[in-house]
């Protein structure tokens, strides 16, 4: 850019040089941008977003042209304020969030904070931005069935995300995760289905990364009620996560099928909550998860109680499937607990409360059990799939049910590719009663009582040649 005078005090009219490649350069005359007044009274929507907000009341433009929920700053809060005072202004928008109950003192975040916190990391190339997931997550996560971890309190942890990053990035990676499973549920019309998928899917996988790391970090220091908090729900989430981002419902591709060394990752990335549980016990009673430690179990302590409990309930061919009896007494027995709870949980009806009693099962895997899966253990291929048979009864949950209905059915075919059911003898029938009880364990329960297996007589007969 050269001024070029005009001679006098005239103020110097500037030209402005354009290069275009093969071309001589072009010179234009400089126009001055007009001065236009900052706006300071824009809907949270559009400052999240970075744009201007025609502050239409009481829904801006943008806001209803996107069908999102308008909400403004209180106005005394809108103040111009000198930009020196930068960390002050920060303080004067607190309280700017919708307010909500918390299980302890926690201060709520300022817009201006918000923002930042959103904007701290960049959005993956090609993947959905952070800026919509967060209006994702205050569109859809409140009604959103599975979600039972967030406990109705996602405003609380998004700002309790705030001053510990991974769990921010966890929890968008969730919302990326959310909006891919309605974007298949309910593919959209007018919309490129396959490229919003995998946008959906670039975020998943970016947000988790980020959440990674953190929460790596967060596992070193010492745990106060927020920090306990925070990497409880980020675990919980990356359990969810490691359910829902594989979404191939074809059997045959399940872990179950695989050779691959890391085939039972996500079983040890959800056995790893269960330490967790204890390293933080002291701060569960003032916990923002009480509710879900509540619900874990019933008023006698069937499912984590310290008193050990006995067989009585469980059917004769699952003991001996598990080399157990009603009179055995090895209580750290791999198969103890396990078919202990399974057979607790049967009659239990499907409910938003029963659902933690049902999720109580994989607590009681321990590396042992891991262990055996590796070897394809027939008895803990059959234990497991019979508990992920029970979970196909929460056919509403969106991250579990694919999953769980697809290594449900892997199982099944394992089994019976091993002709379980033709073995001869008492193997071959204590097999054909497994099989006829593992086949029934997605039904609704029956009545308390009423369960009946059925007896040798009773089974079909196998042609044994």
């Amino acid at each position: 850019m050269s001024p070029a005078t005009d001679g006098g005090n005239a103020e110097p009219a500037y030209q402005v040089l354009s290069f275009q490649p093969h071309q001589e350069a072009h010179a234009r005359k400089y126009i001055k941008r007009k001065s236009h007044r900052k706006s300071r009274g824009g809907c949270l929507g559009c400052k999240l977003s970075r744009v201007k907000c025609d502050e239409g009341k009481p829904a801006c433009t943008r806001c209803r042209r996107c069908n999102a929920e308008c909400q403004y700053p209180s106005p005394e809060k809108c103040k111009s304020v000198p930009k020196s005072n930068a960390r002050e202004r920060v303080e004067e928008h607190r309280g700017a969030i919708t307010p909500y109950n918390v299980p302890f003192p926690f201060a709520q975040p300022s817009s201006i904070a918000l923002v930042d916190a959103y904007l701290q990391s960049k959005s993956p190339t090609r993947g959905i931005s952070r800026v919509s997931l967060l209006h994702h997550i205050n569109q859809h996560f409140p009604s959103a069935h599975g979600l039972e971890t967030a406990g109705g309190h996602i405003s609380f942890i998004v700002s309790l995300g705030i001053s510990r990053p991974y769990l921010l990035d966890v929890t968008l990676a969730v919302a990326a995760c959310h909006l891919r499973h309605m974007y298949q549920a309910n593919p959209y019309p007018g919309l490129g289905t396959t490229d919003t998928i995998a946008a959906c899917r670039v975020a998943e996988h970016y947000q988790q990364s980020l959440a990674f790391r953190g929460f790596g970090r967060a596992l070193t220091e010492n745990f106060d009620q927020e920090a306990s908090d925070s990497v409880l729900l980020s675990s919980m989430m990356f359990n969810l996560l490691s359910f829902a981002l594989d979404d191939d419902d074809d059997p045959y591709r399940s872990w179950v099928f695989s050779s691959a060394p890391d085939r039972l990752a996500w079983f040890s990335l959800n056995q790893g909550l269960a330490p967790l549980l204890m390293s933080t016990k002291q701060f569960h009673d003032q916990s923002i998860l009480r509710h879900i430690f509540d619900a874990s179990d019933d008023e006698e302590k069937t499912y984590h109680g310290d008193d050990v409990k006995s067989l009585s309930k469980v059917p004769s061919h699952w003991l001996r499937l598990c080399g157990l009896d009603y009179t055995s007494e090895d209580h750290e027995h791999v198969f103890y607990e396990p078919v202990r709870i399974l057979a607790e949980l049967f009659p239990i009806p499907v409910n938003h409360q029963s659902f933690f009693l049902y999720m109580a099962f994989f607590g009681k895997l321990g590396v042992e059990f891991r262990a055996a899966l590796e070897n394809d253990s027939e008895e803990a291929m059959w234990l497991l799939g019979y508990w992920l048979g029970m979970l196909c009864r929460f056919d509403h949950v969106w991250w579990l049910s694919a999953r769980a209905r697809r290594d449900y059915r892997a199982i099944c075919i394992w089994l019976d590719k091993r002709k379980v059911r033709r073995r001869a003898g008492a193997e071959g029938v204590m097999w054909r009663l497994l099989m006829i009880d593992l086949e029934g364990a997605t039904q609704p329960p029956l009545e308390l009582g009423s369960w009946h297996s059925p007896r040798a007589e009773e089974l079909p007969q196998i042609d044994e040649s």
